[in-house]
């Protein structure tokens, strides 16, 4: 427990090849110009797994692990299907697991089979009110609740039970049919441990979040303790852990962004490898078999490579050796984008409609004038609400978790604002990092403006998860504000994050246990609605205390690090990027 004891803000003590390197760099008196580097490095585009996890520190690993641990959690909290679109993504998983939807169903040709619905107890959709589900005893006992089979497995329930989500690609779906696979006779097991095993497997995925963020971060040469900052942003997003804990492509989605994020800060760092365009080009081609999101990717790659050929290099050629690390991602992604060249071909159009042979009708009906204020308000409202928070039964209460979404958001533009003005980040790095965000709002923007135009709809598609896949560069970008502040104020940013996620967390469970859990009597019954979601969790009782405890214990040594990181004395130790191209390493140099 060295790391425990030492207070280093890095977090590490050892020094380690490949990928993601952790050179120290001690900083010196006050204006003193001493810069060093230390250590051996793989060629670039070299990267190894045992390497990338050498190269993370302690401290990170317990951040994942208490990121983890809330998002199982929340697969308790969350009955099944009261996640958004669960009921449907669920139903594909099974339907592609049995033999149904492979081939992929044409579209408006897909329904829900009547076998989902064993799996779960709760209203779908909208709630209308507190469930109080404490009080309901017609749940049977674990281990006796209905299978897919028993409920009338592939029998499809016809119209207008359409399962929508044929619009997206297969790749997600195949993989949870994978999973389900794994479950012995799992069409006449109960269908809500199948489906929790599902949820688990998503939790798992989108566990290397924060290491993701922790070595884009360090790659981005962040001084310490920001990349241990920028791994716990995560948990600053309650609605992210959500998502994370159920049955969703956005999982999926989210980790290959993450990734591809990642592999940008390398390039923009100055790595041109052919390796690095092959990863890129490798990862971009996965996203395009998983949502239509992905579409914006290839253009994120032009953008970064561009960047990064217009930077001076000491050595090499920057524009040819970018020129052919594009060229290379362009080549890998080809599998992928054969998929949407398909939809073009067989279909007439990038990605058909999931509910109709034909794409609607969407000739403009309603205008500004009809209404385009309400419509903007309330998007900039749903977007920014359901980034952070939860709203299930669509009360739009100007409630605690609603007033802590604005704080959080008013602190990482604040952190935006920093970085560019006092280029935490080379600026244009951190706008190429922060692209995804207005391409994807934008992307979501006109497919709700669409459904206002021709339907008079003023709340289509407004949900703040569609922004997840750019979360890292966001949050990356944020942190690199804090370069704004002084050394010895950085040390406390921790601390901080923690404190605003412990309050933001406080008021989302709050909402979440009031609307779902609590009896008629309120917080007086919160045993009773303890003892009612043991019942009804799937799974045994211990298996989620085990979650809870190691969570706990997990917490406990973060706490206890980042205290004492943040009272220690002395300099502050800086991880410091993994390894550059030969060409960009600076010398060490005294003065």
């Amino acid at each position: 427990m060295n790391w425990l004891r030492s207070g280093r803000l890095d977090g590490a003590g050892d020094e380690t090849e490949g990928i993601g390197t952790p050179h120290r760099y001690g900083t010196p008196p006050q204006g003193s110009p001493v810069l060093r580097l230390h250590g051996t490095r793989r060629p670039p585009g070299s990267p190894t797994l045992a390497a990338m996890r050498r190269a993370v520190p302690a401290v990170v690993w317990l951040i994942a692990a208490v990121h983890l641990a809330v998002a199982l959690a929340q697969t308790a909290v969350f009955p099944n299907a009261r996640s958004p679109d669960e009921r449907q993504q669920v139903d594909l998983v099974l339907q592609v697991a049995a033999g149904e939807a492979w081939p992929w169903p044409d579209p408006g040709t897909a329904f829900i089979t009547a076998g989902t619905d064993a799996g779960y107890f709760v209203p779908l959709d909208r709630l209308p009110g507190r469930q109080h589900l404490a009080e309901r005893d017609d749940v049977p006992p674990r281990g006796e609740r209905p299978s897919y089979t028993d409920s009338g497995g592939d029998t499809s329930l016809g119209e207008p039970a359409y399962n929508q989500l044929i619009q997206h690609p297969p790749l997600y779906y195949l993989l949870g049919a994978a999973v389900v696979s794994l479950v012995p006779d799992w069409e006449d097991q109960p269908l809500d441990a199948v489906w929790m095993a599902l949820r688990w497997g998503n939790a798992l995925l989108t566990a290397v979040l924060p290491i993701l963020l922790f070595l884009t971060a360090r790659r981005l040469r962040l001084p310490a303790p920001l990349p241990v900052v920028a791994a716990a942003t995560p948990l600053l997003v309650p609605e992210l852990t959500h998502i994370e804990s159920s049955v969703n492509n956005d999982t999926l989605l989210i980790v290959l962004f993450a990734a591809a994020t990642y592999l940008v800060a390398r390039v923009l760092t100055g790595d041109l490898g052919w390796r690095t365009g092959a990863l890129l080009g490798g990862v971009t081609s996965l996203a395009l078999l998983t949502k239509g999101f992905a579409l914006l990717l290839p253009a994120w790659i032009v953008l970064a490579y561009a960047v990064a050929a217009v930077r001076p290099r000491r050595h090499g050629d920057g524009l040819r050796d970018a020129l052919r690390g594009v060229l290379v991602a362009g080549a890998a992604c080809v599998p992928g984008a054969l998929w949407w060249l398909r939809n073009r071909v067989e279909y007439g159009t990038l990605q058909p409609h999931g509910t109709h042979a034909e794409p609607p009708d969407l000739t403009p009906v309603y205008g500004w004038s009809d209404g385009g204020w309400d419509w903007l308000s309330r998007f900039a409202e749903r977007m920014v609400t359901l980034f952070f928070v939860n709203d299930h039964d669509s009360s739009r209460s100007l409630d605690a978790s609603w007033w802590l979404a604005r704080i959080a958001l008013v602190v990482l533009l604040a952190g935006i604002v920093a970085a560019l003005v006092h280029r935490g980040l080379p600026r244009a790095s951190a706008l190429v990092l922060l692209f995804p965000i207005p391409a994807l709002a934008g992307i979501v923007a006109r497919g709700s403006w669409e459904q206002f135009a021709a339907f008079g709809d003023t709340a289509a598609a407004q949900q703040g998860r569609y922004l997840f896949p750019g979360v890292v560069g966001l949050m990356v970008v944020a942190v690199a504000g804090l370069t704004a502040l002084p050394v010895a104020w950085r040390r406390w940013a921790l601390p901080g994050l923690f404190v605003l996620a412990v309050a933001i967390h406080t008021a989302f469970w709050h909402d979440v246990w009031t609307l779902y859990w609590l009896p008629s009597d309120g917080w007086g019954g919160i045993g009773g609605a303890v003892e009612a979601m043991a019942f009804w969790y799937p799974f045994p009782p211990a298996l989620l205390g085990v979650v809870l405890v190691g969570g706990l214990v997990a917490a406990g040594f973060l706490v206890r690090w980042t205290v004492r990181a943040a009272a220690a004395p002395g300099p502050v130790a800086v991880a410091a990027p993994g390894p550059v191209p030969p060409a960009e390493r600076l010398p060490e140099v005294v003065g």
